[in-house]
């Protein structure tokens, strides 16, 4: 039964890594949000937090995994972090909490586009 394993690069653990940092980033922000209330609380912010949470997880595990599909989910990962990070940035008015998830989300939106572009 032939296999091909995917080798694990430098490039494809610090991507995995920001993924990480990200998807906790988010989490965190959520949380921060909910307490916040008002607009920080509204359906589509929340929503959308959390499903840049999701992607930026599997788009980890897909690295992490070695699938060679991970291109793909690095390529969804960076358009959501792009649109996760728009939005933070948009609604911070100097809130250090939306900042971090904002530059979390820049970070591996980036990693994320080089990942993609790499395959």
């Amino acid at each position: 039964m032939p296999h091909t394993m995917h080798q694990m690069t430098d490039a494809m653990r610090q991507c995995s890594r920001e993924c990480l940092d990200c998807y906790a980033q988010c989490l965190e922000t959520v949380q921060h949000c909910l307490m916040m209330g008002g607009k920080h609380a509204e359906q589509q912010h929340i929503a959308l937090m959390l499903t840049c949470a999701r992607i930026c997880e599997t788009s980890a595990s897909a690295m992490l995994l070695g699938t060679t599909q991970h291109a793909e989910t690095c390529r969804a990962c960076a358009a959501i972090c792009h649109s996760c990070e728009e939005e933070c940035r948009r609604m911070a008015d100097g809130d250090e909490t939306m900042l971090r998830c904002a530059e979390a989300c820049a970070r591996c939106a980036a990693s994320c586009d080089r990942m993609a572009r790499a395959a």
